[in-house]
């Protein structure tokens, strides 16, 4: 108190009564400042969750964000910050806080709630906060690879731009036979449409296929305008679809692969009632054109002539068939017998090579003229010729397997390659393989094959393929005769037509060996019970069944694989009597993925032969104990069952075949590793480290370090692959980190939060440390001790990739004049380094005395708001970064130069600055900026 009075003494003689009034309120209404903080935060929290949404959609366009926005993003940061220290400085305090701490919290928290309320952002600028995006952005993400500008295509191109251009067409149309190439001609529009860029301010796209989805279709529009609908009804999804598009005032919407006539008001598109919104739709049929509206707007995309075939031809093939005049003959009359359909001389170009000599070529020849299409609606008998030649020309049965597998999913599904590899390895499938990652290894080689040929085709979503409509009718028709006998129906759930026409009840399924149901309602007027007594695989995706007819299927004596995706399992469920699973003597893989669940426990117990078991993304509160008696198991996959909160002790122990574990964004109550154990007990993280004899891939969380403590982690002569993080919350996960978690392809990835000195003292967690691939840390502190002990054990051998993000203390990544390598360089091949929210981050890399190859191999850094960094490199570090191809420096108020002269060894040493490989450098909003580098600009050169 005596403090305080003495600082009101000191400025009493100016203004006594208000001065003294003012120093005391912040006693008095001490309670009151907190509440009016805590208020005005959570304000300014909604308002910034509002503004980055709009910020993140803008940013999924392409498009700039607007300088005053970010700023005042970043202004709303540093408050928070202010807000989280006080927070500890409150939480620390006992319950009866001294008189100078309240006076001192009391006005800090009021003097941040002043400057909450000052902190306003224009409502103009809430709801516009980027400049449009360039069409060219979007050219470059929706690729046009392989489109030639032939001139049978140019014609039609330019009457469709014209079209797009005139204000009184509201609706075009462009159709043509499949396989003829009117997705590729959109795409290439799109890319057309770049150099005028206030043409439309979005421009947004859809597949519509045979089977109509309405919500996919809303979604696929709803994502890139920055929306993310909810699971309402479709109706109200449309309304809230319908205002978005309304704000947009000039907008493209293009729909793909249109079959039967689209309701757009059923999808929420207002195109009666906003003259600004234009169609672009494409057609296999003329009249679904003109039913959706298309008048004189209707252009046709034909067949390539022959000159056009044949050098589509000879670009798939290679030039080296110029230099084989024996194939020249045969080559033009395969070409021929393509009819000039660019999907099918693609396919055939990518199956044939001119090194497999004439003989091979005409029996080519002769296999496309005498191979007929089955009843496929729509389809060419020379697509379907090519594209079966094409599956006849793959290396093996195991790749030609590969491919078949994939036809088992709906039109246009993004498809992840991981089923390839649990279906595969069910039905064992896959020669020569030991281990799962084996057949892992092996997939997605086959994948590459087959992607190769044009089979597949690249996906938007990570470690997923696609499959063309066209070749997946053809692999239907392959996979549905012997020796296959696959069987796949599709039917439209929404009820809302628009599938294709076929056989309504599943019949004929004696023979099957593999069965896909997609869309079903099973009742009796689906199935009256699949008798299936040679069926290996089954698949159910978003499916489900009346309760009271939930006996489907019988006799499945044969069953390798079943696969429930998307799928209500309560009704199947509901009876311990259920023959869900017929007679489960051979089933080896079962997927009960997205799905809700109840107790299994009934299902589970008689699986004595499965291998793979996936609850993966599924609403699953306990997993029973009778997975523990799945003696022959090998995955077990509980990723993002975030409901996840019983796993029994002894389970995981009893599984000693286990070769790969999947519990990320899952389980979080481990036990205790001693002390004893009952029906009650959860199971402990030494039940996971006890697996260590056959575990090959581990991606758990870890909310407390101090679980590890226990010494009982067994290391293995080879490194098992593992995503780790430990103490990161969900919501800090989710904001920071949610393109990090890479499917099943990840690396040895790491991630931490909190005091690393303390990490430092458990042994499991300095194994995770120095075999770490992908290192994040999050909120750390200390990272110094981590530099130094690993630094005299050889350093970060086998890191790839940094990434440091909300770091309050670390000034440099790496300092030689402390942290001096001994005998290795710390990090000999990192790849990529990225700094985030890293506020005292002074220098990236700035000794003298590092070894010249520390950072050799670094070819990407990535620097955000880091508030206090002056300096990238120093001048001697450039000498070294031969291999950078991307360099970001933004949002650093305090950057002065990329490059310094601080801490050079040699005042003469050579000024050359040299990056041969840098082929991307974004230096953005950086107001202080000086230059790239100001040292000895005489004697400075640069090479880019």
């Amino acid at each position: 108190m005596e403090e305080i009075c003495a600082s009101i003494a000191s400025q009493f003689v100016e203004e006594p009564v208000a001065l003294i009034g003012r120093q005391l309120s912040y006693l008095i209404y001490y309670d009151s400042n907190i509440e009016i903080l805590k208020d005005a935060l959570k304000k300014l929290d909604d308002k910034k969750n509002d503004v980055q949404r709009s910020v993140d959609a803008a940013k999924r366009n392409g498009a700039t964000i607007k300088d005053q926005v970010q700023s005042w993003l970043k202004d709303v940061s540093k408050i928070f910050r202010e807000a989280e220290e006080l927070q500890t400085k409150l939480n620390v305090q006992t319950w009866c806080p001294s008189l100078k701490s309240r006076y001192s919290l009391s006005r800090k928290a009021k003097k941040i709630a002043e400057r909450v309320l000052d902190l306003k952002l224009d409502e103009e600028l809430s709801n516009n906060v980027a400049n449009p995006a360039h069409l060219q952005q979007l050219g470059l993400i929706i690729s046009s690879k392989g489109f030639k500008g032939f001139e049978s295509r140019k014609a039609v191109m330019n009457d469709v731009l014209s079209a797009l251009r005139n204000e009184k067409t509201r609706i075009i149309g462009i159709c043509g036979m499949g396989g003829v190439g009117k997705t590729t001609m959109v795409r290439e529009i799109i890319k057309r449409l770049e150099g005028t860029s206030q043409l439309f301010d979005d421009v947004v796209m859809s597949t519509v296929s045979a089977t109509v989805s309405i919500r996919t279709i809303q979604a696929e529009i709803a994502e890139p305008l920055g929306m993310k609908l909810d699971e309402a009804p479709k109706s109200v999804r449309a309304r809230k679809l319908h205002e978005r598009i309304k704000q947009s005032k000039k907008i493209l919407i293009i729909l793909d692969d249109v079959w039967s006539e689209l309701k757009l008001q059923d999808v929420g598109i207002p195109f009666a009632d906003h003259e600004g919104c234009k169609i672009l739709l494409t057609s296999r049929n003329e009249e679904v054109c003109k039913v959706m509206g298309c008048k004189d707007d209707i252009f046709g995309v034909q067949a390539l002539n022959k000159e056009e075939a044949w050098e589509l031809f000879r670009a798939t093939v290679g030039e080296s068939l110029d230099n084989n005049p024996d194939l020249s003959h045969v080559a033009k009359l395969i070409v021929d017998e393509c009819k000039g359909l660019p999907i099918a001389i693609i396919t055939v170009g990518k199956a044939l090579l001119p090194s497999n000599g004439k003989h091979e070529w005409n029996t080519a020849l002769h296999e496309l003229k005498n191979s007929l299409p089955e009843n496929i609606p729509g389809m060419k008998p020379e697509v379907y010729s090519c594209i079966k030649l094409s599956y006849d020309k793959l290396d093996s049965d195991e790749v030609k397997s590969c491919f078949l597998l994939c036809c088992l999913f709906p039109e246009d599904y993004d498809i992840p390659i991981e089923y390839l590899v649990r279906y595969g390895l069910g039905r064992a499938t896959f020669r020569n393989t030991n281990t799962v990652e084996d057949v892992r290894n092996k997939v997605h080689s086959f994948v590459g094959q087959l992607k190769r040929r044009y089979l597949l085709l690249d996906s938007h979503k990570e470690e997923c393929i696609k499959m063309h409509d066209i070749v997946r009718d053809v692999a239907i028709s392959i996979a549905s005769k012997d020796p296959h006998r696959f069987m796949v129906r599709s039917f439209d759930a929404e009820g809302g037509g628009g599938g294709r026409p076929g056989v309504q009840k599943v019949t004929n399924q004696e023979h099957c060996s593999a069965i896909s149901l997609i869309d079903v309602k099973l009742d009796e007027n689906i199935t009256d019970g699949l008798e299936c007594p040679k069926l290996e695989l089954l698949q159910l995706k978003n499916s489900s069944s009346s309760s009271e007819y939930s006996n489907h299927f019988k006799r499945m004596k044969e069953l390798k694989v079943l696969s429930f995706l998307e799928v209500n399992m309560s009704s199947y469920l509901a009876s311990e009597k259920s023959l869900l699973l017929g007679e489960p003597k051979y089933l080896h893989t079962l997927c009960l993925e997205d799905c809700n669940l109840g107790d299994i426990s009934h299902v589970i117990g008689g699986l004595e032969n499965l291998e793979i078991l996936s609850f993966a993304r599924s609403q699953i509160n306990k997993l029973p104990r009778e997975i523990g008696h799945l003696h022959k198991l090998r995955m077990l996959d509980a990723t993002d069952c975030d409901g996840l909160e019983e796993i029994p002790h002894g389970v995981l122990s009893n599984l000693r075949r286990l070769e790969e574990l999947y519990m990320a964004e899952s389980f979080l109550n481990w036990g205790p590793a001693t002390g004893s154990k009952d029906e009650t007990s959860m199971a402990s993280l030494d039940e996971v480290m006890s697996l260590s004899d056959h575990l090959n891939v581990l991606a758990i969380k870890i909310h407390d370090v101090q679980m590890l403590r226990n010494d009982k982690f067994l290391l293995k002569s080879q490194p098992i692959r593992f995503h780790v993080s430990i103490n990161i919350s969900w919501s800090y996960k989710k904001e920071s980190f949610k393109n990090r978690m890479h499917a099943y392809l990840f690396e040895k990835s790491l991630m931490l939060r909190g005091d690393v000195k303390e990490y430092l003292e458990i042994g499991a967690v300095r194994y995770f440390l120095k075999q770490s691939e992908d290192l994040v840390l999050f909120y750390t502190y200390n990272l110094k001790y981590v530099i130094e002990e690993l630094d005299g054990q050889g350093g970060f051998q086998h890191l790839k990739v940094l990434s440091i993000m909300c770091d309050d203390n670390i000034e440099y990544l790496m300092n030689g004049m402390n942290w001096t390598p001994r005998g290795q360089p710390a990090f000999p091949i990192l790849k990529s380094a990225t700094f985030k929210n890293v506020h005292k981050l002074k220098f990236v890399c700035c000794g003298k005395l590092l070894d010249k190859r520390s950072f050799t191999n670094l070819r990407s850094i990535k620097i955000d708001s880091c508030d206090e960094l002056k300096y990238v490199f120093s001048l001697s570090v450039t000498q070294n970064l031969v291999q950078l191809k991307s360099l970001k420096v933004k949002n650093c108020a305090k950057v002065e130069e990329i490059i310094s002269k601080e801490r050079m060894e040699d005042d003469n040493a050579s000024h050359r600055i040299s990056f041969p490989r840098l082929t991307f450098l974004e230096l953005h909003f950086l107001p202080k900026l000086r230059g790239f580098y100001t040292g000895n600009q005489r004697d400075s050169t640069y090479e880019f």
